[in-house]
């Protein structure tokens, strides 16, 4: 902690190993150098663009599985909040607590290691089409939860350990399989 992250494509992907809420255990290093990796970085279940952007995840889900890639799902949700989303919209990849670092309001430990600090100002910029997206869709606000002003994220790991694509933004599926 202390020290600012920044993530480029090319540069090893930091390790992750946690206890998932909803498929076990998740190693990183176990998993690189079988198939691509997507992780996506959300803020909370109740965030109704969250909401959109793992629906969308979701949808898109046989595209990625089609090109050997697997997805992991970061949020600062709490294991309830999680699971009962996880459930309801029926989520197969699994779900990883971003986990509070000790002592923080607004810091959590996944988060800082993949270099995502307060929302980007592009980020900024996309959510009000992104909340007109979601009221259209029929998604509502639910339960506030971490850290609001979070930037999400996009990562894809290559078999190598490596970053292929980086994006501190909302989801983007688009660029997403255009790497895989």
């Amino acid at each position: 902690m202390g020290k600012k992250v920044k993530l480029k494509v090319g540069d090893k992907a930091p390790l992750i190993k946690a206890e998932s809420y909803n498929a076990g255990q998740v190693d990183l290093d176990n998993l690189i150098g079988k198939q691509k990796i997507i992780l996506i970085f959300s803020r909370y279940f109740g965030c109704p663009i969250c909401q959109l952007d793992a629906k969308t995840l979701m949808e898109g889900l046989p595209q990625i599985e089609s090109k050997g890639a697997v997805v992991l799902y970061v949020t600062q949700s709490s294991k309830e909040k999680a699971n009962e989303f996880i459930e309801k919209e029926n989520m197969r990849f699994p779900v990883i607590p971003g986990e509070l670092i000790p002592g923080t309001k607004n810091k959590y430990t996944l988060y800082s290691d993949y270099g995502l600090g307060k929302m980007t100002g592009g980020a900024a910029a996309k959510v009000l089409g992104k909340l007109r997206a979601a009221k259209k869709a029929g998604i509502k606000h639910g339960e506030y939860e971490g850290y609001e002003t979070q930037c999400p994220g996009q990562f894809v790991i290559d078999l190598d350990g490596k970053l292929i694509h980086a994006k501190k933004n909302w989801l983007d599926l688009e660029s997403i399989l255009a790497v895989l």
